[in-house]
């Protein structure tokens, strides 16, 4: 999903190079053998003038990711003894990357459009002030309905935004605050002139927005341009209590850290900064107490009715207000321990 503040909106109409640079492309992979060969299948079957290098890090993977990789022959492929995290993977294929610009795609993102690096790389080399271009990643609906009851009722947000972007995809670039670096495409030496990712402060989540707030600082921009991708995630349920007690808090621990770095929080009615000023009023007079407890009710009923929206199951009603009661808290209390510590849970 591709969280992000507008800025602006310049014009995006489709342009043609004289001569296309090389592309060399990141595939960051841990356990994800059940979407890779989608991905890898649509890299090449890019038509593209310029050449494609695809480099793969397995981060230590134990399923059938390594014999995947070795049905093709150009593929640079490394592996991690260890498992050391997505920021880590990522930083590893960048510095083994032998051109000047460098695509980031997850193992689980597919791209439809065969012209999808012919269309994208133009507005990153044309541009000085451009560090990287990037794409919504969208995830289409015949994904998204094979999700269980939980996937779909705790991430009813990124189907309705998928949903969303897809009415109303338009011509237009828009200048980002920040991209998930799910598809994207970085100029190296800008990406490493800053350090790449900061694997050890995050391990899974916010390195993306971390990095981007770096080349901000530097004067340079990132544009989003109208050309999706498909983002094909849990065709494998991921289930309530990773979603709840792991994935969710290590993105709460990441926001915590930014908040800590740059005071950034993303501006939205349910930040934990609002959450968090919700809890105090409880323990003010009663006036105040009752418009805190309106605000964390309200945040519960809108997620309620958000997952119903997406499942159409009566059982939403009264599964989730509770879940969504303890992840409230939950997300408070690892956003405050990532903000004391500076680091992101392992």
């Amino acid at each position: 999903m591709m969280i992000t503040k507008t800025y602006s909106k310049v014009s995006c109409s489709e342009i043609e190079l004289e001569s296309y640079p090389n592309i060399s492309v990141v595939i960051p992979a841990y356990n994800d053998a059940k979407t890779l060969q989608l991905t890898l299948r649509s890299i090449l079957n890019q038509e593209y003038d310029g050449k494609l290098e695809i480099i793969l890090v397995d981060d230590c993977s134990t399923d059938e990711t390594p014999d995947i990789v070795r049905k093709y022959d150009n593929i640079k492929y490394i592996r991690h003894n260890i498992n050391m995290g997505l920021a880590r993977s990522v930083n590893d294929g960048v510095e083994e990357a032998t051109y000047d610009y460098v695509c980031i795609i997850h193992a689980d993102i597919v791209i439809p459009d065969k012209k999808w690096f012919k269309k994208m790389i133009p507005h990153l080399v044309l541009n000085d002030d451009v560090a990287a271009v990037t794409a919504p990643s969208i995830v289409p609906e015949n994904v998204w309905r094979k999700w269980g009851f939980w996937d779909k009722a705790l991430h009813a947000w990124e189907i309705i935004w998928s949903e969303k972007i897809i009415k109303e995809m338009d011509k237009k670039c828009v200048e980002v605050e920040y991209t998930p670096i799910k598809n994207d495409i970085f100029k190296k030496n800008l990406f490493l002139e800053v350090g790449g990712l900061d694997w050890k402060t995050y391990r899974v989540a916010c390195e993306d927005v971390d990095l981007c707030k770096k080349l901000q600082k530097r004067g340079y921009k990132i544009l989003s341009l109208p050309y999706p991708t498909y983002h094909i995630h849990s065709v494998h349920a991921t289930g309530l209590s990773k979603i709840l007690f792991n994935k969710n808090p290590q993105i709460s621990e990441g926001q915590g850290v930014l908040f800590r770095k740059y005071r950034f929080r993303a501006f939205k009615i349910d930040n934990q900064i609002f959450k968090t000023l919700a809890v105090i009023t409880l323990f003010a007079p009663n006036i105040i107490k009752l418009l805190g407890i309106i605000y964390i009710l309200s945040i519960i009923f809108i997620n309620t009715i958000t997952a119903f929206r997406v499942t159409r199951n009566l059982l939403v009603l009264i599964a989730v207000p509770p879940v969504k009661f303890i992840d409230y808290f939950l997300d408070i209390f690892y956003f405050w321990k990532g903000f004391i510590t500076g680091k992101q849970r392992k």
